[in-house]
């Protein structure tokens, strides 16, 4: 999300050399990027006066393109993506230029992580992060920008079953967006295609921590749609719902504040059987799991082995 200090920078003209913009979210530092293309670049030639550069990138390469005129353009555009993966020695390579950057080159430094204290650089820092209470208000203003509105129930309903990541609620906003309504309600949520099911994910977790397997199962197999772009969103819903659990465990049994009752009342209950290195291995099983969907060629099969695994830690009936 654009924070209101970067959207006066935007509209300022983007004056300044050297910008700095980072956040854990990439499609948040694309949209940026992609108005500082339009504000930076906008008629000009593209071909002469733009690069983007990686972490892998030589230091020299980007030092010449930021240090190169400007052709037929007031300006020339040089981006430097994943900043934070940058190798210290090209960090070093790279310090000066930041120090006195060229008047004549707009350079955007991207990354997922806030900059080093250690770096004393004369940059202007924006931080694109979203707190989890601000999501409500941006997923209506991204359901505008797909020419949709989202009502406050649809909003509430699509957080229930998606959860805060903010990957997983652009994919359900797309899917949302071809339906074709002007105005999507919660009764658009729970019928479109990846929402009609008869349980949700977190009938999964209670089932799983319940230590109910034939349940578990037979929820699974209800949520796989035959389609393996749909496991992502299962196993993020997982990881939202047993982040829940863990803030519950964290706060000794007090109900967090963004914690609806009846998500509250479902899991306390089972809060006296689990310790800190439960959750270490449940956590460690949902990261191998999403490292399993992503290689393998059976998607289904590593959600299949993270229940088993997961399962292994039940309130015993």
């Amino acid at each position: 999300m654009l924070n209101n200090a970067l959207l006066r920078e935007f509209e300022k003209g983007l004056r300044s050399p050297l910008y700095y913009l980072w956040s854990e979210e990439s499609c948040f530092l694309e949209d940026a990027l992609s108005r500082i293309i339009e504000i930076v670049i906008a008629s000009n030639p593209v071909d002469f006066n733009y690069d983007v550069f990686y972490s892998t990138a030589p230091p020299q390469e980007i030092l010449n393109a930021a240090s190169t005129l400007p052709f037929m353009a007031p300006r020339r555009l040089v981006v430097l993506k994943d900043f934070n993966l940058l190798p210290a020695a090209a960090v070093k390579a790279l310090k000066p230029y930041f120090e006195n950057p060229a008047e004549s080159t707009c350079m955007a430094v991207l990354s997922h992580k806030a900059p080093s204290s250690t770096l004393d650089v004369d940059w202007k820092v924006f931080s694109l992060n979203i707190q989890e209470r601000d999501i409500p208000s941006w997923l209506k203003q991204a359901a505008a920008k797909k020419g949709i509105k989202l009502t406050d129930d649809a909003v509430d309903c699509l957080i229930e079953y998606v959860g805060f990541e903010i990957g997983l609620l652009l994919m359900e906003l797309e899917k949302l967006a071809s339906l074709g309504n002007k105005t999507i309600s919660d009764k658009d949520i729970i019928s479109s295609a990846s929402m009609t099911r008869e349980f949700t994910t977190f009938d999964l977790v209670d089932s799983i921590i319940a230590g109910q397997k034939t349940r578990a199962f037979r929820i699974l197999k209800n949520l796989f749609s035959g389609r393996s772009y749909e496991l992502p969103v299962i196993l993020g819903t997982l990881n939202w719902h047993y982040k829940q659990f863990y803030m519950l465990y964290v706060n000794k049994g007090r109900r967090p504040v963004k914690m609806k009752e009846k998500t509250y009342r479902t899991l306390v209950k089972y809060l006296p059987s689990f310790r800190e290195e439960d959750f270490f291995r449940i956590f460690q099983c949902l990261h191998e799991a999403d490292l399993g969907i992503k290689s393998s060629g059976r998607p289904e099969l590593a959600l299949e082995v993270l229940l088993i695994r997961l399962l292994q830690k039940g309130v015993l009936n």
